[in-house]
C-alpha cells in the first residue's frame, strides 16, 4: 500500500462505486445494483475523482490502484501480445487523455486513435474505458510508477 492512502479514503458507497468502474460496469449498472439514480452514482464519482485528483473514471480507477485504495487485481498468466501503438495507448489512457491528446502524443489521426482504442479494449477483453485499467493491472501491462505519468511493463 502507497503512503499516499493514508491521506485518502473513499466513503463505503464511494468505494462500491469506484469497484463497479473498476469491474466494467456503467454508471446506469452501478446505479440499478446499489438502487440509487444514476445522478447519485455520478455524484459518487465525482466526489471520489476529486479525492484521488483524476480528471475522468478511467484516471479514477489507475489511481486508486496506484493509491492503494482499490486492491490490485489477481494476475493472470496468460500473456497478450499488443502491438506497440496499443501499448503505448495504456499510459495515456491511465492520464485520462482526450482523443485529441493522444493525437499528438502519438501523431496519429483521431480516427487511429479510436480504432486503436477499440482495437485495445477488445484485446484486453474489457467492458468499458475504466475496465481496461483493471485488465491491463491483471495482465501486467500497467505499472503507476509516480502519481503523474503511469508507465507501460514490456
Amino acid at each position: 500500500m502507497s503512503d499516499n492512502s493514508t491521506a485518502v479514503s473513499f466513503t463505503r458507497r464511494e468505494f462500491q462505486v469506484v469497484m463497479g468502474l473498476a469491474a466494467g460496469k456503467t454508471d446506469h449498472e452501478i446505479a440499478r445494483f446499489l438502487g440509487r439514480s444514476k445522478n447519485t452514482v455520478r455524484r459518487y464519482i465525482a466526489t471520489a475523482k476529486g479525492k484521488v485528483g483524476a480528471k475522468g473514471q478511467i484516471s479514477l480507477i489507475a489511481r486508486s490502484y496506484d493509491l492503494g485504495l482499490l486492491q490490485p487485481p489477481a494476475r493472470e498468466e496468460r500473456t497478450v501480445d499488443l502491438p506497440p501503438q496499443q501499448r503505448a495507448l495504456i499510459p495515456l489512457l491511465a492520464l485520462n487523455m482526450s482523443k485529441s491528446e493522444i493525437q499528438a502524443e502519438l501523431q496519429l489521426s483521431r480516427f487511429k486513435v479510436g480504432m486503436l482504442t477499440r482495437e485495445l479494449m477488445q484485446a484486453l477483453n474489457a467492458r468499458t474505458r475504466p475496465h481496461a485499467m483493471t485488465r491491463a493491472h491483471q495482465l501486467g501491462l500497467l505499472q503507476l510508477s509516480t502519481p503523474s505519468r503511469p508507465t507501460v511493463r514490456t
